[in-house]
This record gives structure tokens, sequence and C-alpha cells, in this order.
């Protein structure tokens, strides 16, 4: 190992070359569920603030910065189709275009300045921003949103004090499950991780796995199998930079999907959106039960990912050691994000 490598993980994460390349993807701001029509919500991304609103039904995403004297036009208001600033009632147009001055009417078409503009997508229920003008494939989406058969939930966001990547790799990481999660995930007289084959396809990294797991009395009721110890077909679609989907088939058919997305706020923060569907909770009981399951496991997981040092990703490879079979996720993650990103920054 260089001394390059050695000083390269404590290179300020601003200046690394793949979260400069996050501004090229698309990254989710909002549930779309939380903005209602002519409302506005504020957001951050990439140390960037950002504002979403709703208007005529359609998702719009600006800067949240007034040009003027950079207060939140987040807090106003909108009115007759213009975004009104709290400040002093600067408005602008949908398009982002200063619309009126109130103190001085008289420069309204002469000072030629607007709130900066991004590109704005829906998909799978959030609301996604990319700020770059030409960003890197399509929002990902999540295949079973739309089935009938799934019942999905949105619970609120959490914010970590860690990259996106680190919360992202955290989610595929197999190997800690018997140790983070013992007993509910795994156990550590099985810590071995199965071989397992990971592929691209289109925006996504694939792999699947047959995991053997504990089955409490809860998940018995729920998913009809009285067996102690089950083994499910974990299937991932991880879409790049920082969403994952996992599809988990019980023995007997039965689905439960948990699908993720972790946003860069800024260096070293993230919030994370997530969606939880069954086909088989139906009550509120029920539904409880699967979301309070899931933030066990992030209590469990959050500390110990917070306590990784630093916090983000090296650009080099080298920098960090990976064990074969257990690591070929994250080995296969980073090299992709760390090829666009090249891509991205010497285009």
């Amino acid at each position: 190992m260089s001394m390059q490598d050695l000083a390269d993980p404590f290179t300020p994460e601003s200046q690394s070359k793949w979260y400069r390349g996050m501004r090229h993807f698309w990254h989710p701001v909002a549930y779309s569920a939380d903005v209602a029509e002519d409302k506005m919500v504020s957001g951050r991304l990439l140390d960037e603030r950002i504002m979403i609103l709703r208007h005529k039904g359609e998702a719009r995403a600006f800067m949240d910065v007034c040009r003027h004297k950079g207060a939140a036009p987040s807090l106003g208001w909108i009115e007759d189709g213009c975004i009104n600033c709290p400040y002093h009632g600067w408005s602008y147009d949908m398009d982002g275009n200063l619309a009126n001055i109130p103190s001085r009417p008289e420069m309204n078409g002469i000072v030629n300045v607007g709130l900066e503009k991004y590109q704005c997508r829906e998909s799978a229920g959030l609301i996604w921003v990319s700020l770059s003008n030409a960003p890197w494939g399509d929002p990902p989406g999540l295949a079973d949103w739309d089935d009938p058969t799934m019942l999905w939930q949105s619970p609120i966001v959490y914010d970590w004090e860690t990259s996106s990547p680190r919360r992202l790799e955290n989610f595929v990481d197999f190997s800690h499950f018997p140790f983070v999660h013992e007993n509910i995930l795994g156990t550590r007289d099985k810590a071995e991780v199965d071989d397992h084959k990971v592929w691209r396809e289109g925006q996504m990294l694939r792999f699947d796995r047959y995991v053997q797991e504990p089955n409490d009395e809860t998940m018995k009721a729920l998913v009809g199998i009285d067996d102690d110890v089950i083994t499910v077909h974990n299937r991932y679609y991880l879409s790049l930079p920082g969403t994952i989907y996992l599809l988990r088939i019980f023995p007997n058919g039965k689905r439960y999907g948990l699908y993720m997305v972790s946003a860069p706020t800024g260096p070293a923060t993230c919030r994370n959106f997530w969606h939880l569907g069954s086909d088989f909770a139906k009550t509120e009981e029920e539904l409880k039960f699967l979301v309070d399951f899931e933030l066990m496991v992030l209590d469990q997981d959050q500390p110990i990912v917070e306590s990784q040092w630093p916090e983000h990703l090296p650009d080099a490879l080298s920098a960090e050691l990976y064990i074969k079979v257990a690591d070929d996720v994250t080995l296969a993650y980073r090299s992709w994000l760390f090829e666009l990103a090249d891509e991205f920054l010497s285009s």
C-alpha cells in the first residue's frame, strides 16, 4: 500500500471525486405525498438548499435561496402562479424567472435574475432532483410499487452522520448480520457468506441470496410458517448511487419488500427515504410490527456505521481491504461508482 493510499481516506469528502460526481445522479428530496398542490417543502442535497413545490400537479425544484438577500422562498407562499419570498415579497414564476419587486415595481423586467432551477422527476412515491442538466439515467423505480397485492407504507425519513455510500453498503454487507443483528438476521455459528453472483443490469447491480434465518413467533403467524428456522430467497436490486430494493420471498411464496434510498445531504451526512411493502400484513398492528422491526435493525446499525472512519469512501479502491465473496457487492458497487465519477468529471 502506497503513502498516497494511506493519506487518501482522510481527504475531505467534498474534495473526493465520487462526491463531486454525485451531482450527476438523481437523488430524492421528499416523499411525493408530502408535497401538496401549491405548497413548498425545503430539503438539502449535496450541501445545497433545495425547494420542492407542486403546481398544477407538477413537481418542480429550485435552489431555496432568494436572489435578493438570500432568504428561503420555501417559507413564503404561492399565489397567481408565482413563488413569493417571505422577506421582501419578491416573486418568481414557475420557471424561476423574477416576476415582481414590490418595493420598486418600475424595475420589473429590467432586473434579470431568477431562482436556480433543477431537473425534477417523480418515481416510486418520491420526488427526485439532479443538480446536473444532463443526469445519468432515470430516477430509480420500484417494480412492485403498483402491484395491487402489495400494501406499502412510507415511514418517516431518518438522518445519519455518515456518507450515503456508507449507508448503502451497510444494507448489503452480509457478513455483519450475525454480529450486529445476532439471532435476528443471522447467528454467529453460521457467519460464513455463501458465494453469490453480482452482475450489472441496466442502471442496477443485481444479486440473489438464499439465507437461513430465525423465524420468531410473530413472523410465524404473519407468513403462515411454523418452522423455527426458514430459508428466504432475497433478491437485491441496487440502483446507483444510493438505492436498494430487497424483495424477500418466503418458502410459501409470501413476499416482503424493503426499498431504501440514501441521499447525500452534505459531506458525511445523508437522509434516508424508505418504503415497506408486503402481501401478508394487512392490519394496523401487523403493519406497525414490520416498521418497528426495521427500526430495531436501524438502531443496531446506526452507531456502528456512524463509527466508521473516515465517514466517507476513499477515492482509491486500494485504501480499504476486501474479502473475497463477503465483500463482492461492496467491490462491485465502489468500482462502478468510481468509474462513473471519472466519466462525469472528465467530460
